[in-house]
């Protein structure tokens, strides 16, 4: 790569808004998204802990010729909040009476150029007509409402911003004088300015900026990479751009899931389900490399938008209405949920790929080695405990990797998909090894319901695999020996225990209430034969023996056959 020639300044926020220079946000920028945790670290940072001239970091800009337009590349997040908050205390200004104060700041926000025609000092190059009249404007309009997530982001900033001014201000006796202080710390902010007239040059510098920084991800460092690179085909088509993108992360973001769907997440599972392995930190560079033309950006683009649909619906399930013919998958799929593993994502991403392209992977494929995943996980992780070293994510990823160089070959898809499946059979724990992990690791109370849900999907299973027919739907789990037990002197873990419960409907349940174990066994023996998945109707009494020889009993049966890995 060529040397770039540039020439970094010591700038104040003053020298930035003082004089003739306009800056503007380009369109394929991320949006303004500070959040009430960013916002109060940048308070406590101007306001509190530091004196006039903080150092806030480095900002890029990129001029398009010997004119007052600045274009950012970086900084547009601290810059447009340090607007807003002059734009809050030139309002504070005029609210006390001291119009005069408020004309000082307000000729920072808004500036006539030599045509004395006036221009707000920054401005999105998209328009914005929340920022320039509801905030901006001399006289901000309060009418204006916003009609965008990156508007409505600004209005909580303005909110936000507004309350902490005023009342910073109403607890001084003297409140103009504090405005005052206000104002000059912000406008005293120290930055790093870099400005180059190359737009390329201008991104190399930034992301070499911000490559090892923590405040940009990889899905910011991507997205401008991307957008750069499709930024010349006129403002239509970087608003085409922007907007794919923009659904992509929204599709991400709409997840109701008990985790949320990072996006910097999925795009390294995007990666590793088709490209050579690389870790996290080395993801952006390596997708950089591998994207540097028009086509290439664009196509990458296309691929980040389809895949974020179907990696939503193997990490949120629920998200998707399955067919039929995949129930199976659906419910291996809750089941890797409930178990928060991410290893296997590149591979469930490139099994969805293949199942919902063209020609479809075939179901029988697709359920059985999801199953095969979802067994293997609860043998090998979530039972035995065992630790997985990066061995196993480099499986999946080559798995996933093979899977997508498959394509449409069906033959070699199951090649594959056979192969791997005999991997997972491979690494499977050792029948005892997975017993003593059994026996010790599912426990549930009232007060003790951490595990409430992987302790349900385990009775759970175990009743679909003794009774196919029963419902699963709106069951409670019983404690045969009851709760209270514990008070009296009976461990945690042989009342919490597995061996203890049961997976009952609400009418059963209501029956069995607090009852000894002959009326419940009675009960269950009429009303709930369905429900006892081993051993508690082949009981005469129930004690600390009975749930322990219950537990080995459903240990074993776990193993050999219910949790038993598909050859």
């Amino acid at each position: 790569m060529s040397t770039i020639d540039f020439e970094p300044t010591k700038r104040t926020i003053e020298d930035l808004l003082t004089g003739p220079d306009l800056y503007i946000i380009p369109r394929f920028q991320r949006p303004y998204s500070w959040d009430a945790a960013n916002l109060d670290d940048f308070w406590r940072d101007v306001v509190f802990d530091n004196p006039i001239g903080y150092f806030i970091g480095p900002m890029v800009a990129w001029r398009e010729s010997d004119g007052p337009m600045r274009r950012l590349v970086d900084g547009q997040q601290r810059l447009t909040t340090i607007i807003i908050f002059l734009a809050v205390v030139r309002d504070e200004f005029n609210r006390l009476g001291e119009t005069q104060l408020a004309a000082g700041i307000h000729r920072y926000l808004e500036k006539a150029d030599r045509n004395n025609e006036l221009h707000f000092t920054l401005s999105p190059e998209t328009p914005s007509p929340f920022l320039s009249q509801a905030i901006l404007r001399d006289t901000p309009d309060r009418t204006v409402h916003p009609l965008s997530e990156e508007e409505s982001a600004l209005a909580k900033a303005l909110d936000a911003i507004e309350r902490k001014v005023s009342e910073e201000v109403q607890k001084k006796s003297d409140p103009t004088r504090r405005l005052q202080e206000l104002r000059d710390t912000l406008l005293g902010l120290r930055v790093i300015w870099i400005e180059h007239s190359s737009e390329d040059d201008a991104y190399v510098i930034f992301e070499t900026l911000n490559s090892r920084g923590k405040d940009l991800e990889v899905a910011d460092l991507l997205k401008n990479h991307l957008l750069n690179r499709l930024r010349g085909n006129g403002n239509a088509a970087a608003d085409a751009a922007r907007g794919k993108w923009d659904s992509m992360r929204h599709v991400l973001e709409a997840s109701e899931g008990h985790r949320r769907i990072d996006a910097n997440r999925f795009i390294l599972h995007w990666w590793l389900s088709q490209k050579e392995y690389v870790a996290e930190r080395k993801l952006f560079l390596a997708i950089k490399n591998n994207v540097k033309s028009k086509p290439q950006a664009r196509e990458t683009l296309s691929s980040l938008a389809r895949d974020s649909v179907s990696y939503r619906s193997v990490m949120e399930p629920a998200s998707r209405k399955w067919p039929t013919e995949e129930a199976k998958a659906e419910s291996s799929l809750r089941a890797l949920e409930i178990f928060g593993i991410t290893q296997p994502a590149p591979l469930l991403l490139a099994l969805q790929r293949a199942r919902t392209g063209s020609p479809k992977l075939g179901a029988q494929h697709f359920n059985r080695t999801l199953e095969t995943i979802e067994r293997f996980h609860f043998q090998h992780t979530m039972v035995s405990q065992l630790r997985s070293s990066g061995g196993v994510s480099e499986m999946y990823a080559k798995g996933a990797r093979d899977l997508f160089a498959a394509a449409n070959d069906q033959q070699a898809r199951a090649s594959v998909l056979s192969e791997f499946r005999k991997k997972l059979q491979d690494r499977k724990p050792e029948r005892d090894q997975f017993v003593l992990g059994f026996k010790e690791r599912f426990f549930f109370t009232n007060e003790h319901t951490r595990d409430s849900k992987l302790v349900r999907y385990v009775l759970g299973t175990f009743l679909r695999a003794a009774s196919p027919t029963t419902s699963l739907n709106n069951l409670s789990i019983e404690h045969i020996m009851p709760q209270s037990s514990i008070k009296s002197g009976m461990p945690f873990e042989i009342v919490a225990g597995i061996g203890n419960l049961l997976l009952v409907n609400d009418d059963v349940n209501h029956k069995l209430g607090n009852k000894d174990f002959a009326s419940k066994k009675s009960i269950l023996g009429k009303d709930g034969r369905s429900f006892d998945i081993g051993g508690v109707l082949d009981a005469d009494t129930w004690s600390r023996d009975e749930i322990e020889a219950r537990t080995l009993l459903l240990a074993e049966r776990a193993y050999d056959e219910v949790w038993k890995l598909p050859s």
